[in-house]
């Protein structure tokens, strides 16, 4: 973030990058940031710098109601379109801003769910979502993501701000052989806590409208999201295709890439097919590699590498 301020060191603009600055008051973005790194003024301005706030992330669940169907029989049956009642709804969501202590949530009133009307909890949700830099759920890239796009649009929303999106549930298949990759089972795995324990007939119950139990489901939801962010912390360090917080925090000092810590530690190297990086671990236990690489120009030409063959 560049801070435009007058000469008597008062804000009078900021903006998200240099690039932007001099797009917008269309002027030499070059010279801005070199007014940054120098201190000197430019334009009758000084520019500074401001490291971002750290990034909004967001971990959350949500629990659907069952599709309601005609069948005429309960196995390996094709439901068709024509014997569908009613499809899916959004009955509650939780969520939690990560390192925070309050947990959010929402549900369907007992008058909605029987409306199959929940405009109200997927727009509470959504606008979460805008405020939001990455967000994490377990199967979350195809469930409840995809489903909260689908409320979305079906009430009339238009899609949320961009996000990064993390799934535990593919980041425990991706590293990880664990037994199972439930939720429940990996908390279990940490000893970092349970799901609460239930079955169908809350749902069920759900639909019908029972006031009590549309409160379960919503205790049993903020449970989830409690049990989520452990498994979170934990499965963090091996995220490879963690979303770089450095990007976020514009920092002056190298910081890990999933946890922003400048806590870190010299260690070895990371090498490629033609080049050599330095690594660093974080106090988090993840380890990144520098982007400079650290290979002698004067040896790069006795290199060898692979060739490509159809």
């Amino acid at each position: 973030m560049i801070e435009q301020r007058d000469l008597n060191g008062n804000i009078v603009r900021t903006f998200k990058s240099g690039r932007q600055a001099g797009r917008i008051l269309k002027i030499s973005k070059t010279e801005i940031n070199e007014a940054v790194r120098t201190g000197n003024s430019f334009k009758g301005f000084f520019w500074v710098r401001k490291n971002e706030a750290p990034p909004k992330v967001l971990v959350f669940d949500v629990e659907s109601s069952p599709s309601v169907v005609y069948t005429f029989s309960r196995f390996n049956t094709s439901i068709g379109i024509n014997q569908v009642i009613r499809d899916p709804i959004m009955l509650t969501w939780a969520a939690k801003w990560l390192g925070d202590v309050k947990i959010m949530s929402d549900a369907i009133t007992p008058k909605e769910v029987l409306k199959f009307n929940d405009k109200r909890i997927v727009s509470s949700l959504w606008k979460l979502f805008n405020e939001a830099d990455i967000v994490i759920a377990h199967y979350g890239d195809k469930f409840d993501i995809p489903l909260l796009n689908a409320r979305a649009i079906l009430n009339g929303l238009p899609p949320f701000s961009p996000v990064k999106s993390i799934d535990t549930k593919q980041a425990a298949s991706r590293h990880f052989k664990f037994p199972s990759n439930k939720l429940d089972a990996i908390a279990s795995y940490f000893g970092v806590g349970q799901k609460i324990k239930t079955d169908f007939d809350l749902w069920k119950h759900c639909l019908e409208g029972d006031p009590q139990e549309i409160k379960n489901m919503e205790a049993y939801n903020i449970q989830d999201v409690v049990v989520l962010e452990e498994v979170y912390l934990k499965l963090r360090p091996y995220i490879t295709n963690h979303p770089n917080l450095g990007i976020y925090l514009e920092s002056d000092k190298m910081v890990c890439r999933v946890c922003g810590s400048d806590n870190l530690k010299a260690e070895g190297y990371y090498r490629t097919q033609v080049s050599k990086y330095p690594a660093y671990r974080c106090e988090c236990g993840a380890v990144s590699r520098g982007r400079k690489t650290i290979y002698p120009k004067e040896k790069k030409g006795n290199l060898l590498t692979n060739i490509n063959r159809f």
